[in-house]
């Protein structure tokens, strides 16, 4: 008898066995069902439970290293790269080549096209704040790039300032 023969007779006779056998049925445990309860709840809870909000750094900017160790708060995030100056989804000034901001868009320290974004911004976030029962607490979060100018910094920051944010926060890598 080759090889293949013995293996085959093998074969057909763990199956002859297994069918005089009744069938068993699969089923699961009370403890299984509250183990598997109990990871999907643990995930949910650390999922949910992370920080409030997510920073994207735009493309091409580099965010600063520090060794702050304070949690980010809720705000509203705005970016500075050195090309441009993004609030919300929307890109709000260029800047020059030089890192400045454009001229044309800046009189006195007041960048006058995020000041009508972040002026309606806060203006919507005071009304839900109020409908909550809630004080606002007009928080910015500057996320600004390692190469920015101190000068587009202090406009951006002015600017925020007289659309009536009082926090500041700025968003920064740590390191170990």
């Amino acid at each position: 008898m080759t090889p293949e023969e013995l293996f085959l007779k093998k074969k057909a006779a763990k199956k002859a066995a297994r069918r005089n056998q009744p069938e068993e049925e699969g089923e699961l445990k009370m403890t299984s069902l509250m183990d598997i309860v109990s990871i999907i709840v643990v995930y949910l809870l650390k999922s949910y439970g992370s920080d409030p909000i997510v920073i994207t750094p735009t493309a091409g900017q580099k965010i600063p290293f520090s060794r702050a160790d304070s949690p980010i708060q809720d705000g509203v995030p705005v970016y500075i790269s050195t090309r441009d100056i993004t609030f919300g989804d929307k890109k709000i000034v260029q800047l020059t080549s030089e890192g400045d901001i454009d001229p044309a868009a800046v009189k006195n320290h007041l960048i006058g096209p995020l000041f009508d974004a972040m002026s309606e911004e806060a203006d919507k976030a005071k009304q839900m704040a109020e409908a909550r029962g809630v004080e606002w607490e007009g928080r910015v979060i500057v996320v600004g790039d390692q190469k920015l100018k101190f000068s587009a910094l202090v406009d951006v920051l002015f600017t925020a300032g007289r659309a009536e944010y009082r926090e500041f926060a700025f968003c920064v890598i740590k390191t170990s």
